[in-house]
């Protein structure tokens, strides 16, 4: 990862460049090591700005700290 960006989720400063396009610079995919979320940097700003990312949708330190690190994936159902 590269570029460093401020995650519109978490606000975290642990961000980077997950991966770029095919043609130079017409889109790059961040990721947020705090949180997991990823964003192009396509998206709308509502996506993209942590000031206006909805806050129904925003996590906390809090809320990382009390959450599993991943989700368990489930066992597959065998028919």
């Amino acid at each position: 990862m590269t570029t460093k960006h401020v995650c519109p989720r978490c606000e975290s400063n642990k961000t980077g460049t997950l991966t770029q396009s095919p043609v130079p610079g017409v889109w790059e995919v961040y990721h947020c090591e705090e949180c997991f979320f990823t964003w192009r940097s396509t998206e709308p700003d509502f996506i993209t700005d942590p000031a206006k990312y909805h806050p129904e949708f925003k996590l906390s330190r809090a809320d990382l700290d009390k959450s599993d690190v991943m989700p368990v994936v489930p066992p597959l159902r065998r028919r």
